[in-house]
């Protein structure tokens, strides 16, 4: 049995992982980043016990701590609960109560006398009783440090000597429960984990900005096990899909042709452009939200075509709200299958008409990668 995935973020990863564990060969074709790789470090969405043992292991390979009523800190300043986390980031809440430590760096993306107010006016921060208070730490090593990406700094950390350094710096700080740090914490290793075990007391960050160390993260981690899932890699886009003589036929843009048993489209939303709005402004033909990838049927958005006009200029989302972008995708068969499209599964931000989330996907991609490797 051969599968074909389309799409290396946490739904194909999921899709990967699950197809695998059933036996069956795995291609995966992948050629840009997506959402995944953009994600703040933050798991939404409700993760389901049919799944159990597959988001286990997903979570363990990926880096993700996986419990529903996780309590986390973002960048934006608010406190908000989430079903998961980037296992880097501080879980507040097994911290209720306490004295929590705000790190204070000069760098041009961070105000901590702002972040603490925030997260002390927090309304789970006042009904827990839980303190937060800032502490200025000289971090930066050079001044050109207080205007690199968050992704650069927190790379510098990785250096042989500054791990140790920074846990005699917190270690010379008595009092604090826990320390919150911005997302710095290393990207290939995980410091939060390291500081946790030396300082004696809990270390973490906050979430990350599009495109921080959570996404590069995922991105190192996805990629390691897919190596250890033998999984085979197409580098090039897919453009349409076939049938085949066994099953289905994947067509890439770079001329190669890729068969398989069955197919799962993991491929993404909006941001991967595997959806994108085709024929505005252009005359020549109905504007629509409209699949990328050929030989699918249309796309539907909360039951209904996508591809029909509701305004001169295409999709009108002052009517309809921008939200609508989160319902447009493949509609899908009870058993999973994309309707009209034999032996072809949907997962994560492709699949109708379900809202994008990390949980989403993870779920998603563990129910596709296992229907399509028992596709017959």
């Amino acid at each position: 049995m051969r599968v074909l995935i389309v799409g290396a973020g946490f739904a194909g990863v999921a899709a990967a992982l699950a197809a695998r564990r059933a036996g069956a060969a795995v291609t995966m074709a992948q050629s840009r980043p997506g959402a995944s790789s953009l994600y703040a470090g933050v798991v939404d969405g409700e993760l389901g016990p049919a799944q159990a043992s597959g988001l286990e292991e997903l979570g363990r390979a990926l880096g993700l701590r996986l419990s529903a009523g996780t309590v986390v800190a973002t960048r934006e300043g608010v406190v908000r609960s989430a079903a998961g986390s980037d296992s880097a980031l501080l879980e507040l809440g097994a911290l209720a109560g306490r004295r929590i430590a705000l790190v204070d760096v000069a760098r041009d993306d961070w105000d901590g006398p702002l972040l603490v107010r925030s997260f002390a006016a927090s309304a789970w921060a006042r009904a827990s009783g839980t303190r937060f208070e800032l502490v200025p730490l000289e971090l930066l090593e050079k001044g050109h440090q207080r205007r690199v990406s968050s992704y650069d700094f927190a790379s510098g950390f990785e250096r042989a000597e500054r791990p140790a350094w920074l846990c005699e710096l917190l270690k010379a700080h008595t009092g604090p429960d826990a320390w919150l740090f911005g997302p710095w914490l290393g990207v290939g290793r995980d410091l939060a984990r390291e500081l946790t075990a030396s300082v004696g007391v809990p270390v973490g960050e906050v979430t990350s900005p599009p495109g921080g160390v959570a996404g590069a993260r995922f991105d190192l981690r996805s990629a390691a096990l897919l190596r250890a899932l033998q999984v085979g890699f197409a580098p090039a886009p897919a453009f349409r899909v076939a049938p085949g003589a066994a099953g289905v036929r994947l067509e890439l843009t770079d001329g190669t042709t890729l068969a398989g048993d069955a197919l799962v489209l993991a491929c993404g939303g909006f941001v991967s452009g595997a959806l994108e709005l085709r024929g505005a402004l252009s005359g020549a033909e109905p504007a629509g939200l409209e699949l990328a990838i050929a030989g699918l049927p249309p796309a539907v958005a909360r039951g209904e075509l996508a591809t029909s006009v509701s305004s001169m200029f295409g999709v009108d989302l002052a009517a309809h709200g921008r939200r609508l972008l989160e319902r447009v995708g493949l509609p899908v068969a009870a058993d999973g299958g994309v309707v009209g499209a034999p032996r072809v599964f949907a997962a994560g931000d492709v699949l109708a008409p379900e809202a994008s989330s990390v949980g989403h996907a993870l779920e998603s991609g563990l129910r596709a990668g296992a229907r399509a490797a028992a596709a017959r």
